[in-house]
């Protein structure tokens, strides 16, 4: 073979090596939604390669809440040993004000049953120089409030589309809905919350529906009979966008013509 061929074969395949899809991001083990002190908290990445944990379901620890959005946990960050290194929010118990992030060690672990959970240890933030640890066995060391264990509620989730988060009328096999009014219902993402959403009728905005309001109905009434675009567009509290559109017209039920008698 020459030496010509050699170097147009190399070249050929440089290119399709250049021209392949980069390989999908493999999670870790630690992305995915956990069971918090009675809420729920997103693990995902963030842009520095270290990762974040997000609050999407309100959650109590001590006796001050954790809100929805609130990004409870910072700078997470593998170790050599499979554990993780990063900061938890702390609150003064009694007035609920934010007092600053203590040192914080985060491991995934497997109960009897072969599920997963996941065990994070903790030091105050008055104790900046004291680092927990957690071993591959669990056993935790250097903490100066014990540990909390939280059940993996969810993997980490693929982007929500508008079926995930909102109910709609079907027509069925019919061509057309009976009623001049419908009602669309949202519902929370699973592994992640909805932060706004906003539903337009053929182009023009009829609702503006904010977090404590995400899973009320919305009521489109007084629809005279027509064809009618509903599109949806929402955020997430994970920064997620979703937008979904679906088309209906509706009619009335004819009424039945009452029969007159002649005296």
């Amino acid at each position: 073979m020459s030496a010509a061929t050699i170097r147009r074969a190399a070249l050929a395949a440089a290119a399709i090596l250049a021209a392949a899809p980069a390989a999908a991001h493999a999670a870790a083990d630690i992305e995915g939604t956990w069971s918090f002190t009675g809420g729920q908290l997103a693990v995902q990445p963030a842009a520095d390669g270290s990762f974040t944990g997000t609050i999407i379901r309100e959650t109590r620890f001590s006796n001050c809440v954790h809100p929805v959005g609130e990004q409870t946990w910072l700078g997470l960050r593998a170790q050599p040993d499979g554990q993780y290194f990063g900061q938890h929010q702390w609150f003064n118990s009694t007035t609920c004000e934010t007092i600053g992030r203590g040192n914080t060690a985060f491991r995934t672990l497997k109960k009897p049953d072969g599920t997963t959970f996941l065990r994070v240890c903790f030091a105050g933030p008055e104790f900046p120089d004291q680092q927990p640890t957690i071993d591959a066995a669990g056993t935790s060391a250097n903490t100066t409030t014990g540990c909390v264990d939280s059940d993996l509620v969810a993997p980490p989730p693929a982007p929500p589309t508008v079926k995930d988060i909102a109910v709609l009328p079907s027509q069925g096999a019919k061509k057309c809905l009976s009623k001049r009014s419908f009602k669309i219902r949202l519902k929370e993402p699973k592994g992640d919350a909805l932060d706004s959403a906003k539903v337009f009728v053929n182009g023009k905005l009829v609702r503006t529906i904010k977090r404590d309001r995400i899973t009320a109905p919305v009521n489109l009434t007084g629809l005279p009979k027509g064809r009618y675009k509903v599109k949806i567009t929402a955020k997430t509290v994970l920064g997620k966008t979703i937008t979904g559109t679906r088309t209906y017209r509706t009619c009335t039920k004819k009424r039945k013509q009452k029969s007159s008698s002649r005296i």
